[in-house]
């Protein structure tokens, strides 16, 4: 049986080079990394500090302010040994001490501290926040102190520590916003899996780093959907229960917003009236998703009209679990596992890994602008859907690349198991004249490559690229 280990670090290159850079400043800094929770924050923070000659890393608990300060002292202590700031009783005053002493230690040479999960200590000392605006209005100018506050409260770290009303408000140097690995970092952390599995995989839990550290890359989808999602008492497979329970204070209202949105009721009307909730809590509870970045609002990239809102399941893990876990509970419950994941490979994932395939290629389109492949600046990347003035019908566009000269890019993706044909071109054709004509150049993405016949027509038209799930991932 494999023993699941933890990948070497990987990925995370812009935000490790960005906080090398503050550090080789030799001045003050300080520095705000937060993110949802299997993000990697603290994994970023470890590998950054791994080659720093004086760290003083400590992780608050959602505990009392005495083990707080107990651990804080503790971290001190390994880069001071004469540290001691202990007391019978230890209370708020001993952070203070603490971290007045941080500061002084820093007057003599660069030190980096890093307070991990700060909401947890504001949590037990309210008053952390105004003092530390004190110290660094005294130090900033004398102290070679690198600071790092990090969190997974996405609403505190945005509005308590960064917002205009927080005392640390204007006195960070840096700030980063950690996001889900995209599918080119997922493919480092899972090299030998093929293009497709790779992108089945990351259908089924997105770009979160704890998450794909599950899967066994050298197994079959199948069996790592059986052994690592589907199977009951796996890691992945509680992981949306568990994660609710630590982020919300009534995980069941939330429940019942998300498996409407998987059942098909995008709308906020429709979530309301599915539920039984009222329209304002519908919407307080979808943003309170949004901003845990569980949902999606969505609206066209381009004409967008006032009622053009939908929302989606932003997340994959708890897209694949409201999506199959209802469906399959009672065989899940007497261990079929096996079948049920054959089964959904098989039967449902060509059409529920499509949705995935089309994120998947607006990444790469990014990457292409990133690697100076594709000579553009975008100001957005998206989708369009609208009503056919002609036919009365409604169209959709899978992908709409706008430029920042409000040219156009537009694309359909395919994830079927044969070969794209020129009606496919013909059609995305077809809906790009909806959108006028500031169409630039249009792209087709295939799972399995195109016919003979798509690709003549293509070259005919010119500004047509083909690319293939091999050319994006191979």
């Amino acid at each position: 049986m494999r023993v699941m280990q933890m990948p070497s670090f990987v990925g995370r290159e812009r935000e490790l080079n960005e906080l090398e850079t503050a550090y080789s400043s030799d001045s003050f800094q300080f520095a705000v990394v937060y993110g949802r929770r299997r993000v990697g924050k603290t994994s970023l923070l470890r590998t950054f500090v791994s080659n720093k000659p004086k760290v003083c890393f400590f992780t608050a608990l959602e505990t009392t302010i005495g083990d707080n300060v107990r651990l804080l002292n503790k971290a001190l202590s390994e880069i001071d040994p004469a540290f001691g700031l202990m007391t019978p009783e230890p209370t708020a005053n001993s952070i203070s001490n603490a971290l007045t002493a941080a500061f002084e230690i820093a007057q003599k040479g660069r030190l980096v501290l890093v307070i991990d999960e700060y909401p947890y200590l504001a949590a037990c000392y309210p008053g952390i926040s105004s003092f530390l605006q004190v110290l660094i209005d005294q130090n900033r100018e004398s102290s070679k102190l690198f600071l790092i506050l990090c969190g997974s409260s996405m609403s505190f770290m945005e509005h308590q520590v960064m917002g205009y009303k927080s005392p640390l408000y204007g006195r960070r140097t840096l700030q980063i916003k950690l996001k889900p690995f995209s599918i080119f970092d997922a493919k480092k952390m899972l090299p030998q899996a093929d293009p497709q599995k790779l992108v089945e995989l990351y259908a089924a839990v997105g770009g979160i780093p704890m998450y794909l550290s599950q899967f066994d890359d050298s197994d079959s989808t199948t069996g790592n959907l059986a052994k690592h999602v589907l199977r009951q008492g796996a890691y992945l497979h509680i992981e949306p229960e568990n994660y609710l329970l630590q982020e919300v204070r009534n995980p069941a209202i939330y429940n019942a917003v998300i498996s409407a949105i998987a059942n098909g009721y995008v709308r906020p009307k429709e979530i309301a009236d599915t539920t039984g909730l009222n329209s304002p809590q519908v919407s307080q509870l979808l943003d309170a998703l949004a901003e845990l970045q569980l949902v999606e609002r969505v609206t066209p990239q381009v004409h967008a009209k006032k009622r053009q809102v939908f929302y989606r399941i932003g997340d994959n893990l708890f897209r694949f679990w409201y999506y199959f876990i209802p469906k399959y509970a009672g065989a899940l419950e007497v261990g079929l596992e096996d079948k049920i994941a054959s089964a959904i490979v098989k039967t449902d994932f060509p059409t529920f890994v499509g949705p995935v395939f089309e994120d998947v290629c607006r990444q790469w389109l990014a990457q292409q602008v990133a690697n100076g492949n594709l000579d553009i600046l975008f100001k957005g990347i998206g989708t369009w859907w609208g009503t056919n003035p002609q036919t009365k019908q409604q169209e959709e566009i899978d992908i709409v690349f706008e430029s920042i000269d409000n040219g156009l890019i537009v694309g359909e993706c395919k994830w079927r198991n044969e070969a794209v044909d020129a009606d496919v071109l013909d059609t995305l054709l077809r809906r790009g004249a909806l959108l006028g004509e500031r169409i630039e150049r249009y792209y087709l993405f295939s799972k399995e490559g195109f016919t003979d016949n798509c690709r003549q027509r293509a070259a005919a038209i010119g500004d047509v690229e083909l690319v293939t799930l091999k050319e994006m991932l191979g």
